[in-house]
């Protein structure tokens, strides 16, 4: 049974935003394979956003590393009720441009680095 957000603990939160940051680059990795041919400046954006969720998810490990220790628990955004949750890229063909754009506005309106705060 999925777990309350607000009733995650600092651990729990934490690891979330890391799995949620590693989902979200691996999302822009397959929507810069999908628009590659097509659209490749669009897709040299989306590798750039997959660079970024990188970094934001390293960012989040050290700081886990730091509060938590080394064991990174596994929690997952569909382990969380009420969280935000992506719809898989296999599930959003044929994988046009103006579907990514609507894909990555709504990722980057709905980004974790609220998640930070909580801690």
């Amino acid at each position: 049974m999925a777990k309350n957000f607000k009733d995650l603990s600092e651990q729990g939160i934490l690891a979330l935003a890391i799995s949620f940051e590693e989902t979200d680059a691996r999302i822009y990795a397959d929507f810069a394979a999908g628009l590659k041919a097509d659209y490749p400046a669009t897709a040299q954006i989306c590798k750039e956003m997959e660079a970024e969720e990188d970094e934001h998810r390293r960012d989040l490990i050290e700081e886990y590393r730091r509060r938590v220790g080394e064991h990174i628990a596994l929690i997952r955004r569909e382990d969380v009720q009420g969280f935000v949750h992506r719809k898989p890229v296999w599930m959003i063909r044929p994988l046009g441009i103006k579907t990514v754009r609507r894909q990555a506005e709504i990722m980057e309106d709905r980004d974790p680095t609220f998640l930070r705060a909580r801690c």
